[in-house]
């Protein structure tokens, strides 16, 4: 008994170690690139952190920012703590945020469950197929993050997940997928929002007494003019524009916005659009984990928790699917409601990790291995991209049929009864 608890003791460590391994890897790896897959680091992070200091103002405050301003903190900790240079000591403390929370994963618990063990693994792999981007931005750590949130719904601590994924939100913006669908699907819902909703406004408060009145949502105000970035499933028509000479299609670069957008016919309407239609996506999402628990008694059931996952992980593919930016760091965040799948032993669960993992590493492929050649207009390059944004779109599709077949199946129940 002691041996084969022993034996799956160091099991778990086995596989926090390999994933804190993997974390040197990639940092290697990603620094060696001469595509600079860590640029953000030294090349936005850094420069804002500087330009702080010199004038002695904070971004998202006192100046607009595209980032909420409780980024604040990642901006300045690796300054703060001067382990090395900027950019290795952000590495090390995105590493440090990651292994802890594996850590939480794998020991939550006492007793073993090999549902965790697979949950870390597939967080290794899917980092492993993204590339150096998984472990080198913001979303790094709201993707972490986002998972102690998780650890707390399963524990059925949902008045607590809330709170923690209003915090998150306050980080990056796509968390907030995570607390509408738990303060709509919570047992107790009055409680969740209150919570929920309560610490978002503390949040909010807490910045307004820091003074920024003017720029406190400035995250959201940046984004709402700009055109579609080039790896947008919305972009692919206009890249294939640009390879055949169309008239008028092509790529630039916005000095703005720090990313490379495509041009042509109908790319503004398009773009202004997309706004519209993505909270109409996000809505539809809601509404249909809403409609499938109507009458599901507040016992934690297996119906319960599917109808949470598939709600998480569509409203999440809503997000990357209808959105003007098509980053690579993005589909990290799909490792969130994968892994809350694995740990809540969804049935048919494998497919959907498979065709996650396809979607990772399509996007591993593209970024940064062909970015170079996807900017010069290559054919190969384009149509690998063109395939990963085909495989997250038939995904959403996937998802929401089987959504909308949760629902039916409620409807049909609640007419037998």
């Amino acid at each position: 008994m002691i041996e084969r608890f022993l034996g799956r003791l160091m099991n778990r460590w086995l596989v926090l170690a390999v994933f804190a391994a993997g974390h040197i890897w990639l940092a290697w790896y990603g620094l060696k690139n001469p595509a600079f897959p860590m640029g953000d680091i030294n090349f936005a992070y850094l420069p804002w952190v500087g330009q702080m200091l010199q004038s002695h103002s904070l971004l998202g405050i006192n100046q607009p920012w595209v980032y909420p301003f409780p980024d604040l903190i990642f901006m300045f900790l690796p300054h703060w703590l001067a382990i090395a240079d900027y950019q290795t000591s952000w590495l090390l403390m995105a590493a440090a945020i990651d292994v802890a929370v594996a850590a939480c994963l794998l020991f939550w618990r006492t007793d073993y469950d090999a549902a965790k063990v697979q949950a870390v693994w597939f967080w290794f792999f899917a980092q492993l197929l993204l590339g150096p981007v998984s472990i080198s931005r913001l979303d790094t750590i709201s993707v972490a993050l986002a998972i102690v949130g998780v650890i707390l719904w399963v524990k059925k601590r949902e008045t607590a997940a809330s709170v923690w994924f209003a915090i998150v939100t306050w980080i990056k913006v796509w968390p907030v997928m995570l607390l509408a669908a738990a303060l709509t699907q919570a047992r107790r819902r009055k409680a969740a929002a209150i919570w929920g909703i309560g610490t978002g406004l503390i949040i909010a408060i807490a910045g307004l007494v820091m003074g920024g009145f003017q720029n406190l949502f400035s995250f959201v105000t940046q984004q709402t003019g700009r055109g579609i970035q080039i790896e947008s499933p919305w972009a692919t028509p206009w890249l294939w524009g640009s390879i055949a000479k169309n008239q008028g299609f092509g790529i630039y670069y916005s000095q703005q916005l720090q990313t490379f957008q495509v041009k042509g016919p109908l790319t503004q309407v398009i773009a202004d659009l997309l706004g519209p239609v993505f909270y109409l996506a996000l809505g539809i999402t809601l509404v249909l984990g809403w409609l499938a628990l109507r009458g599901v008694t507040h016992e934690t059931t297996p119906l319960r928790n599917e109808v949470f996952t598939w709600t998480v992980l569509t409203g999440v593919l809503d997000m990357i699917v209808f959105n003007k930016v098509g980053s690579p760091q993005y589909y990290g965040w799909l490792i969130v409601p994968a892994v809350l799948g694995i740990v809540l032993r969804i049935q048919n669960w494998r497919v959907v990790l498979m065709w996650l993992g396809g979607i990772m590493a399509l996007t591993g492929l593209v970024y940064p291995l062909l970015y170079g050649q996807l900017l010069s207009g290559d054919q190969f390059a384009t149509a690998v991209l063109g395939a990963r944004n085909l495989g997250a779109i038939a995904l959403l599709v996937f998802t929401n049929t089987r959504l909308t077949e949760l629902v039916l199946q409620q409807l049909r129940k609640q007419r037998t009864n």
